[in-house]
């Protein structure tokens, strides 16, 4: 019984040491050997032989490498698979994003970081300074306020309070010239509602004016034409001799026009 029990320690103590037995691509990244690291941790995931934690190193690895992309991929590999730590994956991956400027991922990345561990603060703390690069500055003020909160004595508060002083003092400025821009924007309207009314004011008044000189020139028209008729009337009238010593009652007679002929 004693020696079942020994050789079960045994077996026991031969798997824990064989679950937390660094392989080659591991000893590769931790002499800081990032190439080599890549194409043996990538070895050792394709034959089984990873250890969970390889996607992480694959990934940093590739972060050493620059290739940001490569170990953003890496890290993703890590999140889809059981048994990996979320919470460092996200984290990481979350600075491969920001190195690439992908600034909308990376508060994504950090964001799940936070869901998993709400006192995870320096994942907090990157997504403020992602969302500063953003220029997401509302999320980015209230993200260093938690910060302080969660962590009162970070040697690097005095940096942060600035931070959050410039940025309140940009926001009381975007406020104001907000306020400026929508008083200006009223009265403009307001300005062009008064030269609408002022165009109009003048359309209806020239309009008016030719009313009035069409209304004078038709007057002028008739009084005209009535002064024209009268003439041709009062000239006919005078042409137009009844005078009985000049009437005769005989066919033959004509009648005797008695005036001298203003032709002659």
């Amino acid at each position: 019984m004693q020696r079942k029990r020994i050789v079960i320690l045994f077996l026991l103590l031969s798997i824990s040491l064989f679950c937390f037995a660094e392989t080659q691509g591991e000893k590769y990244f931790r002499s800081n050997k990032p190439s080599l690291a890549v194409t043996a941790l990538e070895q050792e995931i394709n034959n089984g032989t990873a250890s969970p934690d390889a996607y992480n190193y694959l990934g940093l690895a590739y972060f050493q490498l620059a290739d940001y992309k490569k170990s953003v991929e890496a890290f993703n590999r890590g999140l889809n698979l059981p048994g990996t730590d979320k919470k460092i994956l996200s984290f990481n991956q979350g600075n491969a994003y920001y190195a690439m400027a992908d600034y909308k991922n990376a508060a994504k990345a950090y964001s799940l970081t936070i869901a998993i561990d709400s006192s995870f603060t320096k994942a907090l703390l990157n997504r403020a300074n992602t969302y500063l690069m953003a220029e997401d500055y509302p999320s980015c003020i209230k993200d260093y306020e938690l910060y302080l909160e969660l962590e009162p004595n970070d040697p690097q508060r005095p940096q942060i309070e600035e931070i959050l002083r410039l940025l309140r003092q940009h926001q009381e400025e975007v406020k104001l010239a907000e306020q400026k821009a929508i008083e200006d924007e009223k009265r403009r309207q307001e300005e062009d509602r008064r030269m609408k009314e002022e165009l109009e004011r003048q359309r209806i008044e020239e309009e008016n004016r030719l009313a009035e000189q069409r209304r004078r020139e038709e007057e002028e028209k008739r009084l005209e034409d009535e002064r024209r008729k009268q003439l041709l009337e009062d000239v006919a009238n005078s042409l137009q001799n009844t005078d009985s010593t000049n009437m005769t009652s005989g066919a033959e007679d004509i009648i005797d026009y008695d005036y001298e002929s203003e032709l002659d």
